[in-house]
């Protein structure tokens, strides 16, 4: 039952800014926009995306393979398209990351290493796109708020002293110990007994510092993939925006989807007209922009969606 509720709270949120977008908008002007979008531009957004899921695979695979999981690219990269589909099925941003969980895992019967790779992918992406943006927002032309500035590079530094800390075996051992004897004693020895949890944490921690750049340069590039997706679809729809706004506002964008929506619907549009109109594009070259990668993300579910079922 609560499942159901922050479903329908999710929706709530999605359609609420919907409406409110549509009362802050020329729907004529819109539709003018998406008409006179320059398909080239378009068509790019679309190829990009779809491609730069290859990329994330590649970073995945170096943390699959460091783990001495036997699982070829081509495996890797069906997973990670059809966790795509449930991306953009589900009333969540992390559906697709379950199901590459749960295919790996069957593959190699270490369901708790398999989630310690999915999270460490995902951890190491944002890690690097919040590093983008932090040595970029100083340098921007957009009247951010102060405090939307700090939260970037609190969020920064939090992440890299987490991952940090993470990576202290002694001192986690110590806390383990510690937490465990505050527990009862039977969920206190559950949980102790977990082989699952430890594997996870191993897959979380166990990496030495040579897989660790590779992955983050390979988030790096797919980052840079990214900003680039957004450079074209804000092209296709005319906006003019520096390297630079591109370099602050898809991290911040990025952030912004993490909160609760469906498929981020009504909170990527309503990020993308909160940012793109303070260098100069008009609210309905914003939304058009949003739409066009919102298109892409659905093309690229759809398929994803088709390997499932091949």
């Amino acid at each position: 039952m609560a499942r159901h509720w922050k479903t329908l709270l999710k929706a709530a949120i999605s359609l609420g800014l919907i409406l409110f977008l549509l009362t802050r908008i020329d729907l004529a002007a819109l539709g003018s926009v998406l008409a006179h979008a320059n398909p080239w531009w378009v068509t790019a957004t679309i190829l990009l995306f779809a491609l730069s899921i290859l990329l994330r695979t590649l970073r995945w695979g170096v943390l699959v393979q460091a783990r001495g999981m036997a699982v070829g690219f081509w495996s890797l990269a069906r997973w990670y398209y059809i966790g795509a589909f449930f991306n953009t099925l589900l009333p969540t941003g992390f559906g697709g990351d379950v199901v590459k969980s749960v295919y790996l895992s069957k593959a190699t019967d270490d369901a708790g290493g398999a989630v310690g790779t999915v999270v460490q992918d995902r951890l190491l992406g944002i890690l690097v796109l919040l590093g983008i943006g932090a040595l970029a927002a100083p340098f921007s032309r957009a009247d951010i708020h102060p405090l939307v500035l700090l939260f970037i590079l609190l969020a920064f530094f939090g992440g890299v002293a987490a991952f940090w800390l993470l990576r202290q075996r002694t001192l986690i051992r110590w806390l383990r110990g510690h937490v465990l004897r505050l527990l009862p004693g039977g969920l206190s020895q559950r949980l102790a007994a977990m082989q699952s949890l430890r594997s996870l944490y191993d897959a979380l921690q166990d990496y030495d510092n040579s897989t660790l750049a590779q992955a983050v340069g390979m988030s790096l590039i797919f980052n840079a993939s990214w900003i680039l997706i957004n450079i074209t679809a804000g092209l296709a729809v005319g906006i003019q925006a520096s390297l630079v706004d591109y370099l602050v506002f898809t991290p911040l964008v990025s952030l912004a989807l993490l909160l609760p929506s469906i498929g981020g619907i009504g909170v990527r549009e309503l990020s993308y007209v909160g940012l793109y109109t303070q260098v100069g594009a008009a609210p309905e070259q914003a939304i058009a922009m949003s739409l066009i990668i919102y298109l892409a993300t659905v093309l690229t579910g759809l398929l994803g969606g088709l390997l499932l079922l091949l």
